[in-house]
C-alpha cells in the first residue's frame, strides 16, 4: 500500500509538472528573448528558428522543450548558460543566455586552428572561439574580450591557472590593470601592468607572500630614487631588485 501511495504521488508530481510547464493543454502564447543587444537577439532568433522543430520568436507554439532550447543555443560557442522561464499567467516563455566569462586571451600556441582564438575562462577552462565571433562575444558580456590581458601559459595545469587567477585578482583589487601575464611555471610568474599610473614589468616568482610583495612594491615606488623604475623583481620580497631599464 505504501509503495502504491509513493508511486501515485510520483506520477501526480510528474504529471502536474508536465501539464503546468510544457504540455499541449497549456500552449505557449509567445517566446521572447531577454536581451537588449539587437545583434545578439538576431543571432539567438536565427538559431532557434533552425529546422527541424523551429521555434519562432513572438509566435504562439503548442509547447516548448526547455532542454531542446538550451542544447540548441549552447551550440553557439560564446554561450555558457541558458535560462528558460515560463510565466503561467501570461503564457510567455522568456529565454536568456549567459556568455562565457574570460580571464585572459592565450597566445597562439594554444590554437591549433589559426582562425580560432583561445581564452582562459573565469572557471579556469581553456576554450576556443572563432576570431570572427570574438567581437560578438565581447558585446554580449561584462568583459570586453578584445582588451583582455594576454597570457603565455606554460602548461594546462589547474594549479598554475589558479595561481594566474589569484595574481590577476590581487593586482586588480589593488587598483592596477594587467596587460599581459607570462606564466611558464608556478615559480616564475611575471606581469606587465599599469600600477599607480605607471607601466611596470614585475617578476612575482610565486603567489606566496603576495601581501608582503605588494607592500614592498608600494614602498619602493614611493622612493624618489625609483621614480623612473620600469622593472621590479619581487621573487624574494626581502631582497627586491629595481631596474630603470625595460630589458
Amino acid at each position: 500500500m505504501k509503495r502504491l501511495s509513493i508511486l501515485a504521488s510520483t506520477l501526480l508530481i510528474v504529471g502536474s509538472s508536465y501539464l503546468l510547464g510544457w504540455s499541449d493543454l497549456l500552449p505557449v502564447k509567445k517566446v521572447s528573448i531577454d536581451e537588449k543587444n539587437e545583434s545578439i537577439v538576431k543571432e539567438l532568433t536565427a538559431k532557434l528558428a533552425e529546422e527541424p522543430n523551429p521555434i519562432l520568436i513572438g509566435e504562439p507554439i503548442a509547447r516548448v522543450d526547455r532542454r531542446e532550447v538550451a542544447l540548441r543555443l549552447r551550440e553557439l560557442i560564446w554561450v555558457d548558460g541558458v535560462d528558460v522561464k515560463r510565466n503561467f499567467i501570461s503564457g510567455e516563455v522568456k529565454v536568456s543566455v549567459a556568455p562565457r566569462s574570460a580571464l585572459a586571451q592565450l597566445d597562439f600556441k594554444w590554437s591549433t586552428n589559426p582562425s580560432d582564438a583561445s581564452f582562459l575562462s573565469s572557471d579556469l577552462e581553456i576554450f576556443y572561439v572563432p576570431r570572427s565571433e570574438v567581437t560578438k562575444a565581447a558585446k554580449s558580456g561584462d568583459v570586453d574580450w578584445l582588451s583582455l590581458p594576454t597570457l603565455q601559459l606554460g602548461a594546462d595545469e589547474m594549479a598554475l591557472k589558479q595561481d594566474v587567477k589569484t595574481l590577476v585578482a590581487a593586482i586588480e583589487e589593488s587598483g592596477g590593470m594587467v596587460k599581459s601575464i607570462v606564466a611558464p611555471s608556478r615559480e616564475e610568474l611575471r606581469t606587465s601592468a599599469r600600477i599607480n599610473e605607471r607601466d611596470l614589468d614585475i617578476s612575482w616568482g610565486s603567489v606566496n607572500e603576495l601581501s608582503l610583495k605588494f607592500e614592498v612594491m608600494n614602498r619602493l615606488l614611493e622612493l624618489k630614487a625609483n621614480k623612473n623604475a620600469m622593472r621590479i623583481d619581487l621573487t624574494s620580497p626581502t631582497s627586491p631588485i629595481v631596474s630603470n631599464n625595460s630589458n
